[in-house]
């Protein structure tokens, strides 16, 4: 079984905060290309670097869909 990588809308980081160990995709203030990474206490990780809540912009749960 195959899978397709899917997101939700685009959330406000000052509006709400993904769970602990949520797959997100986020865009830090001043920037335009959003980086993949997880969210955990309190700060989005990408593959670089962690980034406290008040960097980010805006942010969105990614999750994978069963394609049949």
């Amino acid at each position: 079984m195959s899978a397709q990588v899917s997101s939700a809308q685009w959330i406000a980081s000052s509006t709400a905060l993904p769970h602990d160990g949520d797959s997100v995709e986020f865009v830090l203030d001043g920037r335009k290309v959003p980086l993949d990474g997880t969210y955990k206490r309190q700060t989005f990780t990408s593959r670089w670097s962690g980034y406290d809540v008040q960097r980010v912009r805006t942010w969105r749960v990614v999750y994978a869909v069963p394609i049949a």
